[in-house]
């Protein structure tokens, strides 16, 4: 059933390790891009209640625009994910050196 799955996680761990890390980078970009502000927007529609702006699409909106203006919060959200992953693998890499 899930074929599809493992055909495109054989094909990804297949690649050189320069084109696996660019594809690494690309995808936790478009998740720190895409994702990232929806979740933020469930965390705080559940939790402050409704979005002062507007609902989920004025969010992805003020995020751009924020984007554009160069504001350190909305790059710290795209960067975020990329950021996660390589301390996940340095600590990784650590405790297999211990």
């Amino acid at each position: 059933m899930f074929t599809w799955f493992t055909r495109a996680r054989d094909w990804y761990f297949a690649q050189s390790r320069v084109k696996f890390e660019a594809i690494t980078f690309g995808l936790t970009l478009l998740v720190g891009l895409l994702v990232m502000p929806g979740l933020i927007y469930l965390a705080g529609r559940y939790t402050l209640m409704k979005y002062a702006n507007g609902g989920v699409f004025a969010l992805y909106g003020d995020f751009f625009r924020g984007l554009v203006e160069a504001r350190p919060s909305c790059w710290i959200v795209v960067a975020g994910p990329f950021v996660f992953l390589s301390l996940a693998r340095l600590f990784r890499l650590i405790l297999r050196k211990l």
